[in-house]
């Protein structure tokens, strides 16, 4: 059995499915997959259909997936509502705007979306709404911390549940531990509450952080931040859409990476 983490797939299901053929992952091994599956690539929807399926897969709550759940809420509330009593909200920007924004490419998924039936849309957002935000688990010698990108500064035990935390939930999915100082309305002694803890995160495309192979591939980086705290982001990036794109893949026993390059 092995224990596997993967990351910021953004709607490219080949990619995802050959990874799969080449860990010859089976129902003895275990997969988290830590967030934005959807948007930019087109079979977002599809793949979160196939994890849901997994007993052995478990999925964590990504921004992409967040800003979905907004929209869909917003689009729902909305629907019955006139254009002009939608222009009297004086909301100048959406949920809706931002998931469609060029930069973050929800059209592509909600196009998928929207041709399933209204229970199958319901079965996607009730799960989505059931994810955890953060889970702390113990593989091997390692006590693994799994989040999209961030943390909160207050102990939560072993797991995070996205309809627990609301109020935390934007910060959890959009801040990141790659950088060197906590957010504004953090204090620095609290940035961390399981110090000890190695932060396994994505979110962040390691060729943003200079982590290539020599062909100028994403590669899973290591690094250390602020009070020496361990983190690894396996973000690499597949929402480039590039040459570069890679999905990357952690065993969480070994450390061993695997990857799987993009087309």
């Amino acid at each position: 059995m092995s224990t596997y983490a993967i990351s910021d797939i953004h709607g490219h299901y080949s990619t995802y499915k050959k990874l799969l053929e080449k860990l010859r992952f089976s129902e003895d091994d275990f997969m988290y997959v830590v967030g934005d599956v959807i948007d930019r690539g087109r079979d977002g929807i599809k793949i979160i259909q196939d994890v849901m399926e997994r007993k052995n897969m478990e999925m964590f709550l990504g921004n992409h997936e967040l800003m979905m759940i907004d929209a869909i809420d917003y689009m729902r509330k909305t629907e019955k509502i006139s254009e002009k009593a939608k222009s009297e909200l004086g909301e100048a920007f959406t949920p809706i705007d931002l998931w469609f924004h060029p930069a973050n490419g929800g059209r592509i998924t909600y196009n998928a979306f929207k041709k399933l039936d209204r229970k199958e849309q319901d079965r996607i957002i009730s799960y989505l709404k059931s994810l955890k935000l953060i889970k702390r688990v113990h593989v091997g010698d390692t006590d693994y911390h799994i989040s999209h990108s961030y943390s909160v500064g207050y102990k939560f035990g072993d797991a995070l549940l996205y309809k627990e935390a609301l109020i935390d939930a934007e910060s959890v999915v959009w801040d990141s531990l790659l950088d060197d100082r906590p957010p504004i309305d953090m204090l620095e002694y609290d940035w961390f509450a399981y110090p000890e803890d190695t932060y396994l995160v994505g979110h962040v495309f390691t060729q943003r952080l200079g982590c290539m192979d020599e062909k100028g591939r994403g590669q899973i980086c290591k690094i250390k931040r602020r009070g020496g705290i361990k983190v690894i982001d396996i973000d690499c990036g597949m929402a480039l859409n590039t040459k570069s794109s890679r999905l990357g893949c952690f065993n969480l026993e070994t450390g061993k990476e695997i990857y799987v390059t993009y087309k």
